[in-house]
């Protein structure tokens, strides 16, 4: 075993099995033209073909593999369409049309091409030249898939192991082949199996614990019926997908139709989409939902179903409409019918696909629930006389200074209404100033005194290194916010938490007490580095305290009792108050 997984780590394979891959047919055409991996294997996704051709060229890098094949730095590789496909194509020929065939065989592109009307070479007459050769790409965030089972069968069939490009499809975590799940890491050590701008190399060397992810054994996983019902729809979709782009106003119309005739119609040719969502909902469940769509699994249903609209029907992501699609076809080649029919009716000209376009109605009806001439003068009316209760003695010249919008509308409706605003305004009285309210001493005042006294003596008794203990820092710890204390209503507790604060001479006394007993055996320069003081005040502060017994067991107590021995109170000023030491950090550096 060791000896066939050394060699195919290296991707040498024999003449017999070379020529019994060649007979494979990829996409309708033979590439022994410019091959970059032989053999040409079918349904291989394009980071696999690329990784194949990394292993056979023996290059010491995958940066050096893709300067070669791609000319650029790496990148996303593992994308649904990645860039610079047209690197690949031979130089002489027929890029465009070998291009294509790279983006059909091995990439999600067909699917997008139904979906989301992707189409290459560009044919917008808005285009330029380059940007009509330009392939296109889709990003994606999803991590590569693989089934182990799949790469044994295709060890015993083709003689290399290979990624499968159906199983990078959106919400496909199971094979349909083998009913097993699909892993994205290392069973043994979880590694995820491809780094963001590199090549996915698990499939022919070892993982980075060394091992082969190809060796372990296989999940036993029962799928759900409707989950393998999913993951088959979509890869018979990818593989029978037609070569034309499709419109997206037929696409919109064969959802329509498929969804008015399958009961969530409402009106006339209009989808009831309430009963549709719901109808999706239960068909999936809220846990497949979940993990397939990302808008359903943050709970961002508003415009879930965009894609009936021909406006904004590319917006809504591949594997959204892969799950409309299954719930409304169940079954790919069904789905595909539909939009050659559709397409044919549109191209004879017998039937145009019938988009949603607003009624038309005769030119003296006015749109129901516009308001009238005489319902928005009303309204504005109320509005501004609402306003004037908090002018005194308000005029029409108040009111066109403090709403000028609204009266230039107003009087452009109607003229006279000038006169009807005088007469309210003589009847209007003054709104009566609102009676301020007294404050009063809070009953609760004595009771959060007591609490900020409690919290500053567990803060003061600490036995760890020293944190400055300030009014801002109690409030926290009570969950208060001390702004919001009033005088009047809260003295006791704002007088509690301006007496338990301490100056910054007390916390340096503090931090080098703190030092001396909990390090007794360190040096003078460790000291005060431990304690963290700043150099100059450190000295003074061992001066001051040379004199303190470090015999003494250390204990929540004992800075508390040499504090108060000396007398030194929290407002502490320091040893030599009168002395100015120098400022820490670049502000010592002052302008001459």
């Amino acid at each position: 075993m060791a000896t066939s997984t050394s060699s195919d780590s290296r991707a040498h394979l024999s003449a017999r099995q070379v020529s019994q891959a060649n007979s494979v047919e990829l996409a309708g055409k033979t590439r022994a033209a410019h091959c970059l991996a032989v053999p040409a294997l079918p349904d291989e996704a394009l980071i696999s073909v690329v990784g194949r051709h990394h292993i056979l060229s023996c290059n010491r890098t995958t940066a050096s593999t893709f300067q070669e094949l791609f000319n650029c730095a790496p990148f996303n590789l593992a994308a649904w369409v990645p860039p610079h496909v047209d690197m690949l194509a031979p130089q002489t020929g027929d890029v465009e049309g070998y291009t294509l065939d790279l983006l059909r065989a091995h990439t999600l592109y067909p699917l997008l091409a139904i979906f989301h009307g992707l189409s290459f070479p560009l044919r917008s007459t808005n285009a330029t030249s380059d940007e009509r050769t330009v392939p296109p790409k889709r990003l994606s965030a999803e991590p590569i898939r693989l089934c182990l089972d799949c790469l044994r069968d295709d060890m015993a069939t083709f003689g290399v192991r290979y990624i499968h490009r159906s199983h990078q499809i959106p919400g496909v975590k199971i094979c349909s082949k083998h009913g097993t799940a699909l892993l994205y890491k290392c069973p043994y050590c979880e590694c995820i199996f491809g780094r963001r701008h590199d090549l996915v190399l698990t499939p022919w060397q070892r993982c980075t614990c060394k091992r082969y992810v190809f060796e372990s054994t296989s999940t036993v996983h029962e799928p759900e019926p409707m989950e393998l019902a999913y993951v088959q729809f979509a890869e018979s979709l990818l593989l029978l997908a037609s070569k034309d782009t499709v419109a997206p106003s037929t696409l919109v119309e064969c959802y329509r139709d498929r969804a008015r005739s399958i009961g969530c119609e409402w009106g006339i040719n209009k989808v009831n989409r309430t009963r549709l969502q719901n109808e999706i909902e239960a068909f999936y469940g809220q846990t497949f939902l979940s993990s397939t769509d990302a808008a359903y699994r943050h709970d961002r249903l508003s415009e879930w179903l965009k894609m009936l609209n021909e406006s904004s029907i590319a917006e809504p992501p591949l594997g959204r409409h892969l799950l409309l699609a299954h719930f409304l076809f169940r079954d790919a080649s069904r789905f595909l019918a539909s939009l050659d029919s559709l397409n044919k009716r549109c191209s004879n000209g017998t039937e145009r696909p019938q988009i949603k376009r607003m009624k038309t109605k005769p030119w003296n009806t006015r749109i129901a629930g516009k308001p009238s001439v005489k319902q928005r003068v009303a309204s504005m009316t109320r509005y501004l006389i609402d306003s004037a209760h908090d002018i005194p003695g308000c005029s029409i010249e108040d009111l066109w200074k403090s709403n000028y919008g609204t009266m230039k509308r107003l009087v452009s409706l109607d003229a006279g209404v000038v006169d009807v605003l005088r007469k309210k305004l003589r009847t209007l009285q003054a709104k009566p100033a609102a009676t301020s309210k007294v404050r009063r001493l809070s009953p609760k005042d004595g009771e959060r005194a007591k609490m900020v006294q409690a919290t500053a003596a567990v803060l003061y008794a600490s036995t760890g290194k020293p944190e400055k203990v300030t009014i801002n820092r109690l409030a926290k710890d009570l969950s208060w916010n001390p702004s919001c204390l009033d005088r009047i209503a809260f003295p006791a507790t704002l007088k509690a938490l301006e007496e338990c604060s301490e100056s910054n001479w007390h916390l340096y006394a503090r931090r080098i007490l703190w030092a001396k007993l909990c390090h007794k055996r360190a040096s003078v320069a460790s000291l005060k580095h431990l304690s963290g003081v700043e150099h100059h005040r450190a000295v003074v502060l061992m001066i001051f305290f040379d004199d303190v017994d470090i015999s003494v067991k250390y204990n929540e107590s004992s800075i508390t009792e040499i504090l108060s021995t000396r007398g030194i109170q929290r407002d502490w000023a320091g040893p030599c108050p009168d002395r100015e030491f120098p400022l820490a950090g670049r502000r010592f550096y002052g302008n001459a």
